[in-house]
């Protein structure tokens, strides 16, 4: 299954789930982890420094999508939305399998994933999701497998 099929299949899974607002969720320590990474991630893009955003994906991401390639991919279109206005994490959910109930504060699975949406806000009163692929890495950090606008 490729990382969009995959992330699109994750993102289903959640909307299905209706998991509530981001901020008004119960989180596992897993998912604080990586919606913290991912607000990490955002800075770069958000500055329109995408290589150092590239420098901070997953292994996985950078071997789909060399930098350039990202760099003028994304720099094309963010340039239609602008600078972000306000963001907030709106959904987020595990994809595949979770931490089990028993163990909610265990360390996480190395290929885990977390998918998560934030409304956001961008100048001229335009309005997107954006989707956010997280994935557990070998070293134990939290890193971006994914990134979409809608």
């Amino acid at each position: 299954m490729n990382l969009r099929r995959a992330f699109l299949f994750g993102i289903a899974s959640l909307l299905v789930a209706g998991t509530a607002g981001v901020a008004a969720q119960t989180m596992m320590p897993a998912q604080r982890e990586a919606l913290n990474a991912a607000e990490r991630w955002l800075v770069p893009v958000d500055a329109e420094r995408y290589a150092d955003a590239w420098a901070m994906a997953s292994e996985s991401f950078k071997a789909k999508v060399g930098r350039e390639e990202w760099r003028d991919g994304i720099r094309a279109i963010r340039k239609d939305y602008g600078r972000v206005v306000t963001r907030q994490g709106e959904k987020m959910a595990f994809v595949g399998e979770a931490p089990k109930a028993d163990d909610p504060g265990g360390p996480g699975k190395v290929g885990m994933q977390v998918a998560i949406l934030f409304d956001t806000k961008f100048v001229r009163d335009r309005q997107a999701t954006e989707e956010v692929m997280m994935v557990l890495e070998k070293d134990g950090l939290w890193r971006v497998a994914g990134y979409h606008i809608r």
